[in-house]
């Protein structure tokens, strides 16, 4: 009885410094439009995604290039790395998208996971991600 009521407490605690720990469950099996970078809303229309599948497999549009990898989660931390990617040339705006998201996933994030929204906080940028709608 001692421990069912030690471990309640220490859920709850946890809960209540600063919520539960995200899992890669929680973030597997779903598609993330990008919606803003450091605050900044992205245009929609540029279509730039993150697909994060079984076993942490990520793939996506990064701006106009398409990637693809695995990545880990540990300690709140996401990272994908190595990915690989397609070379194409990128207009400069859509290019300043795709090496933020590059940059961000490659070296690692901090991660927040709350209803339907997906934040990842790297060492240069912040990327807000929304849950996309399935057509």
């Amino acid at each position: 009885m001692k421990s069912a009521i030690a471990a309640t407490t220490a859920l709850l605690l946890t809960a209540c410094a600063g919520g539960l720990a995200t899992t890669e469950s929680e973030l597997q099996h779903q598609r993330w439009a990008l919606a803003s970078i450091n605050g900044e809303p992205v245009d929609a229309g540029i279509g730039s995604e993150l697909i994060i599948g079984e076993h942490m497999a990520v793939s996506g549009l990064a701006g106009c290039n398409r990637f693809f990898g695995s990545a880990r989660l540990e300690r709140e931390r996401l990272r994908a790395d190595p990915l690989a990617s397609t070379k194409m040339a990128c207009p400069p705006d859509i290019q300043q998208i795709e090496a933020a998201v590059l940059a961000t996933l490659g070296g690692g994030a901090a991660v927040e996971h709350q209803q339907g929204r997906l934040t990842l906080t790297g060492s240069d940028y912040v990327l807000d991600y929304r849950l996309a709608d399935e057509d």
